[in-house]
């Protein structure tokens, strides 16, 4: 599954009259780039901030399936639709349904959030009006396999295989991993890229199959995407065609 960026900011609308062109202004703003629904817990929630100091917005949300299909249930996301002033903030939050059951027990299920900004209606003629919207990957995380431990780092039981021109990655968690890319040394001291790929995401007990540039090199790094939006990466070493990650003791 190819994701281009763990948040999505889209253009939905776009308005103006002939001659003349006024500058865009601020308008919603999400605080994550993902969320992480826990099925220990009854809620999720985000934060909104309306990053114009004067002018009102509406805030529309809602989540979509992994086709892209506009859902209110196993999750459902409240206020659908709400105005936040400017300079002010505002809260969504996602709450279960009774559908939430018949969902896979044993892995994480991705959803999407979407967060639309609706602009005031222009006061004056000839304006340039963007509306935007942010589209964050929502997961949900039955309680089943909930960490005990928060700072549990799974993403190095990913493990590659060499094979032609490509690195098979093979994911035997329940968790879905988001890598950004693999390069050849860590990538803080420029090391060379062996992807071209913005973003890929493997779904959770899944393999996938990643095209690189250099399937000659022994030791590289992966970086991928934790929980809170941060971009650690994780080192490997390569053993004739397999590649693991290694162990503190073996960097």
């Amino acid at each position: 599954m190819r994701e281009s960026m763990d948040i999505k900011k889209i253009t939905v609308g776009l308005f103006f009259l002939f001659a003349g062109i006024g500058s865009s202004q601020a308008g919603i703003s999400l605080d994550r780039t993902r969320m992480i629904f826990s099925g220990d817990r009854t809620s999720a929630s985000a934060n909104l901030t309306n990053t114009s100091p004067d002018v009102p917005f509406l805030a529309q949300s809602w989540i979509e399936d992994d086709k892209g299909n506009k859902i209110t249930s196993p999750l459902v996301v409240l206020p659908a639709l709400q105005r936040i002033n400017g300079g002010k903030k505002g809260v969504i939050r996602v709450t279960k349904t009774s559908g939430i059951d018949a969902l896979p027990q044993d892995r994480e299920t991705v959803f999407y959030l979407n967060v639309r900004e609706i602009p005031p209606k222009p006061k004056k003629a000839n304006v340039l009006q963007l509306s935007m919207q942010s589209r964050i990957k929502l997961f949900y995380r039955p309680a089943s396999i909930v960490p005990d431990n928060k700072s549990e780092i799974w993403q190095e039981k990913l493990e590659f295989k060499k094979s032609g021109g490509k690195l098979i990655a093979d994911n035997p968690t329940p968790y879905f991993i988001s890598l950004i890319g693999l390069t050849k040394g860590p990538s803080a001291k420029n090391g060379e890229r062996l992807t071209t790929f913005p973003g890929m995401m493997i779904a959770p007990k899944s393999s996938l199959e990643i095209p690189v540039t250099n399937t000659n090199v022994n030791d590289f790094s992966a970086m991928y995407v934790n929980d809170y939006g941060g971009h650690p990466e994780i080192q490997y070493r390569c053993t004739g065609t397999v590649c693991h990650s290694l162990s503190a003791e073996q960097k």
